[in-house]
């Protein structure tokens, strides 16, 4: 019975190295190993080959500094187009602009030379002749059958307010 136990111990050993050497000849056709097998008596085996010979193919990558990656792989991005670049230029201001007349034309009265002019304001009723200053803004510079025509003071910028025709 002995001499059959090792018959079946040298068989066992015949068959594990060759399964063995299938699975090698497999892994290097598919690409799974990256480097050579070196023996395991040499001194100078690196960590890399042993994790290689070991089988954890994910030890056998090499560490990478924050150095040798050259970016943040956590950073923040955004995949909108980036925003269009506007050139302020400081240019001089626009000159100011006398506000839309306040006045309403109502009506007029004539006597003799002189002529009367009734404009509405909002509720207030204003009787205004030529030379007049309404509302310590509008100068009243001249009265004509088709047009009431205003200074504006603080500006000094005149403005028409058109009355039609008279008959």
């Amino acid at each position: 019975m002995n001499r059959s136990l090792v018959i079946a111990l040298i068989a066992t050993l015949v068959a594990v190295w060759y399964a063995a050497g299938i699975e090698d000849d497999a892994g290097d056709a598919a690409g799974l190993v990256a480097e050579p097998r070196t023996s395991r008596s040499t001194a100078g085996t690196t960590a890399r080959t042993a994790a290689v010979e070991q089988g954890s193919a994910i030890a056998a990558l090499p560490v990478r500094t924050a150095a040798e990656v050259g970016h943040d792989l956590f950073a923040a991005h955004s995949f909108l187009p980036p925003p269009p670049k506007v050139s302020v230029q400081a240019g001089p201001p626009p000159a100011p602009v006398a506000p839309p007349l306040p006045f309403r034309y109502q009506g007029r009265m004539t006597e003799g030379n002189a002529t009367v002019v009734f404009l509405a304001q909002g509720e207030r009723m204003l009787v205004a002749r030529q030379g007049d200053l309404l509302n310590n803004q509008y100068r009243v510079e001249s009265v004509s059958a088709n047009a009431v025509t205003f200074m504006f003071e603080p500006l000094k910028q005149r403005q028409t307010l058109s009355i039609g025709n008279a008959k």
